[in-house]
């Protein structure tokens, strides 16, 4: 499965400090289906998601950054 990607520092993180999909989804509550589409934009991720994820994995980059995505430049 080819993931385009939509939140390049999010991904781009998640490989840095080698944090699975599986684990995100497993903390975030939702399964990796779902993480899955919210990566590629298919849906989106909701407030507490976004929270969750940056508080628990990834509290050193800011929020704005984190969740920005392709089409914003980054």
């Amino acid at each position: 499965m080819s993931l385009q990607v939509v939140y390049p520092t999010l991904v781009s993180e998640m490989a840095k400090n080698k944090v699975t999909k599986t684990t995100i989804a497993k903390a975030v509550g939702i399964s990796t289906r779902s993480l899955y589409s919210k990566l590629n934009g298919k849906t989106d991720f909701t407030l507490s998601e976004a929270d969750k994820i940056h508080s628990i994995f990834f509290p050193y980059v800011s929020k704005d950054e984190l969740f920005a995505t392709d089409a914003e430049g980054v």
